[in-house]
């Protein structure tokens, strides 16, 4: 079987929602076998504090099987529902 990624980007405009972004979802991938192999921050300013910007993230997984469950798993789906993330997320499976 040949390994699958997620290729994702999100906008996240406040320091709490960066907070838990970070403290759910990455533990949450490690959990279902993703393994983040890359990641790039923007933010919108020079500040030492989170104002906002972009998080980019690549994630490996063993399967595009388990790329695909782990994005439609009702965690994921519940967390970027619940903070309307939806608009601001882009996700792209390749494997």
């Amino acid at each position: 079987m040949s390994k699958a990624y997620w290729i994702k980007q999100v906008s996240i405009d406040s320091t709490d929602l960066f907070v838990e972004y970070i403290q759910t979802v990455i533990p949450w991938l490690l959990s279902v076998g993703g393994i983040v192999i890359a990641k790039d921050i923007s933010q919108k300013s020079d500040l030492n504090e989170w104002d906002g910007g972009q998080l980019g993230v690549v994630v490996e997984f063993e399967s595009k099987a388990a790329a695909r469950k782990a994005f439609d798993s009702n965690v994921f789906q519940e967390f970027i529902g619940l903070h309307n993330l939806a608009s601001d997320l882009s996700l792209s499976i390749f494997g």
